[in-house]
C-alpha cells in the first residue's frame, strides 16, 4: 500500500523540529521528507525513523547558493556542484533512497550549456556509484529539465512531480514527457495566478496550498499519475505562502488542525 507522506517544512517552521516530526507522525502520515540545509540535518533522519516515520526524500538546498549558477562559469556553480554531490553522499551514509534537485532559480534564466552538464555528469556519477537517486524537479523552465533527461538516461535520474509547478506553468505535460521515471511527488495547489496584468510575474502565486482548494482539476492529475511509475510515497509539499491573500484561509489554524486536514485530503486524492 502507498505510503502518505508530508514535508517537514508544512508551514509552521517556528515549532521545533522534533515536535514537527511527532506531530507528522500522530496525524497518521507514514512518511516524511527533509529539507536539507538545517544545523540539525544529521539528527533528522533518526529522529523521524525513531517514531516511525518513513523518510521518502531529502530536499537539497537552493537558496544560498542560487540553483541557476550551475549553468554558469564561476565559483557559484561549483559551489552549488558540491552542494549537491554532499546531499548524494549524506542520503547514502542515512539510506535515504531519492534526493531532490531544483535546476533553476528564478528568471532570468541562464542559457543550457555544456558547463552545466559537465557539473550535472559529475553529480550524476556520484549517485550511481553510491545507489541514491535524483529526483530533478519540474520548476519555471522546462528546456532545462529536458536538457537533464534527454542527456542522462540513467537509472538514478529522474522526475520530482510538483503539481503545482505545472499549474503554474500550463500547458506543459511533464508525466506526460516523464512519468515513467517518476522518483517522487510533491502534490500541492494554487490558484493559477503566474501572471500579473501588466504581464509580469506573481512570485507569490506558488500558493502551495492543500489540495482542492485551488484550481487543479484532480481527477485529472490522479488519471494521469495512476498510469505513471509507481512510487513508494505520496507526499504532500504543503508549505502554504503566507503572502498570498487566498491562502489566508489557514491562518490561526493550529498545525494539529492543519495536518489533520492535510491528510483527509491526501487519503480522498488516492481514493480517486
Amino acid at each position: 500500500m502507498q505510503k502518505i507522506g508530508i514535508c517537514t517544512w508544512f508551514s509552521y517552521n517556528e515549532i521545533p523540529i522534533a515536535e514537527r516530526l511527532q506531530l507528522i507522525k500522530d496525524a497518521k502520515f507514514d512518511a516524511t521528507c527533509l529539507w536539507w540545509d538545517y544545523e540539525d540535518r544529521q539528527q533528522q533522519p533518526e529522529m523521524a525513523r525513531k517514531i516511525g516515520l518513513h523518510i521518502d526524500n531529502v530536499h537539497a538546498p537552493f537558496r544560498d547558493v542560487k540553483a541557476s549558477s550551475i549553468w554558469e562559469d564561476g565559483v557559484d556553480g561549483d559551489d552549488y556542484q558540491n552542494q549537491l554531490i554532499t546531499c548524494v553522499n549524506d542520503c547514502a551514509v542515512h539510506e535515504i533512497p531519492t534526493v531532490v534537485i531544483h535546476l533553476t532559480s528564478t528568471p532570468p534564466y541562464p542559457p543550457v550549456t555544456d558547463l552545466g552538464l559537465r557539473r550535472i555528469s559529475k553529480i550524476v556519477a556520484v549517485a550511481e556509484q553510491k545507489n541514491v537517486k535524483l529526483a530533478f524537479e519540474n520548476l519555471w523552465s522546462p528546456a532545462h529539465l529536458d536538457a537533464v533527461m534527454r542527456n542522462f538516461v540513467s537509472p538514478n535520474v529522474g522526475l520530482c512531480y510538483d503539481s503545482g509547478h505545472e499549474n503554474l506553468n500550463r500547458p506543459s505535460d511533464v508525466l506526460a514527457a516523464y512519468g515513467d521515471r517518476l522518483f517522487a511527488v510533491h502534490i500541492n495547489d494554487n490558484f493559477n495566478d503566474t501572471y500579473l496584468p501588466d504581464g509580469s510575474i506573481n512570485w507569490s502565486s506558488d500558493a502551495h496550498v492543500l489540495p482542492f482548494d485551488g484550481t487543479i482539476d484532480w481527477g485529472e492529475k490522479m488519471r494521469k499519475l495512476q498510469i505513471c511509475k509507481s512510487v513508494d510515497c505520496f507526499t504532500l509539499e504543503v508549505d502554504f505562502n503566507r503572502n498570498h491573500e487566498r491562502a489566508a484561509i489557514y491562518h490561526g489554524l493550529p498545525a494539529q488542525q492543519y495536518l489533520a486536514l492535510a491528510y483527509e485530503r491526501a487519503a480522498k486524492l488516492l481514493k480517486l
